[in-house]
């Protein structure tokens, strides 16, 4: 989640403005480190709001995985005293969407971990349990219902934006809140911006949301979540975002030569559409690629695909920015190159 970074010295009064402001997400923990003080912003702190911040507390805004202070003191214990000597083996934290907590496990062990998550955190109303690995070409996967509320239709608030869809039937992960925060800023107001593999549409509306005079292109293949992205776009009252329900290989032939700043969160294949990125990008324009890779190797692989790509292409590009966006599994990483294309 998204947390301010600050000396310790000017600690105090960073808390004290974001408590007095309602900025502050007093459910988690602080996190104190070498010199540093890492206070948690409230997940739907308005984008542009979050990144004055910087400026008015002498901080950086940072990625931080910030630990719940209920699942720090009272969800470990419990859970403890729930599985014994099977407390190892449990998972220890879990993922909020709004009210439903999704984890890990199956059986007693998930039975367990969520009347321990409900005893100790009396937001959630809603435990379910990842029935596997993401799969196919809509990287989707099951869910089991575990305990409370049966419900599948999530409401998250991120950055400012509202969102509402079925977890089951399109991908989304919170942990890619700051890096949908950190492009977003980047962009500049009047931009032209497709985002590629846009699900129900958190990049696409948070840019859209933030500059309301950019045009923005949100293109989907899995037709349930385009739908939703356009629910979304009416939740948020937004007139400058479109989505665009289809392969992106035809419909990148709609929007040639159209993009100031094009997006590919699809770590798994985005190589396989770099041609669309070429057909929809101006002669110079803007290119944030995803992908994954060994944490030894992924940056240098992966930008050795990308400047072979446009360099086949005429094209000439410089990597401005590169950044490790998750760890994916004990071996790989997912990562993001920032490319300026001319």
């Amino acid at each position: 989640m998204l947390g301010l970074r600050t000396n310790k010295k000017n600690a105090q009064r960073a808390k004290q403005y974001l408590d007095k402001h309602a900025l502050l997400a007093k459910r988690f923990k602080l996190i104190g480190k070498d010199s540093f003080i890492y206070l948690p912003i409230v997940p739907s702190t308005d984008g542009k709001k979050a990144k004055r911040l910087e400026g008015l507390l002498a901080g950086k805004l940072v990625e931080k995985e910030f630990e719940e202070l209920g699942n720090q003191s009272g969800y470990k214990k419990e859970l403890m005293r729930r599985l014994g000597d099977g407390y190892e083996a449990a998972t220890k934290s879990y993922d909020l969407i709004g009210d439903m907590a999704l984890i890990d496990g199956r059986g007693r062990v998930a039975k367990e971990i969520a009347k321990t998550i409900m005893a100790t955190n009396k937001g959630v109303l809603t435990v379910i349990s990842k029935g596997g690995a993401v799969r196919g070409k809509y990287r989707t996967r099951k869910y089991r219902h575990v305990l409370g509320k049966k419900n599948y239709i999530a409401t998250y608030k991120e950055n400012g934006a509202i969102f509402k869809f079925d977890i089951r039937k399109t991908f989304f992960s919170s942990r890619l809140a700051f890096d949908r925060l950190r492009i977003a800023n980047l962009v500049n107001g009047n931009e032209n911006v497709v985002v590629m593999f846009a699900g129900m549409g958190p990049f696409a509306i948070q840019i859209a949301k933030m500059h309301r005079g950019a045009t923005v292109v949100g293109i989907e293949l899995n037709r349930d979540a385009c739908r939703y992205m356009k629910q979304n776009i009416s939740l948020n009252h937004l007139q400058n975002v479109t989505a665009e329900c289809g392969d992106v290989k035809r419909v990148a032939k709609k929007y040639m030569g159209f993009a100031d700043r094009v997006i590919m969160p699809l770590p798994k294949d985005s190589h396989s559409f770099l041609g669309c990125a070429l057909k929809v990008g101006k002669r110079r324009f803007m290119l944030h690629y995803y992908a994954f890779g060994k944490r030894e190797t992924a940056f240098g692989e992966n930008e050795s695909i990308v400047r072979r790509f446009f360099s086949a292409h005429g094209r000439r590009v410089r990597i401005v920015g590169r950044r490790t966006v998750r760890q994916y599994s004990p071996k790989e990483i997912e990562i993001v190159l920032d490319v300026a294309v001319g």
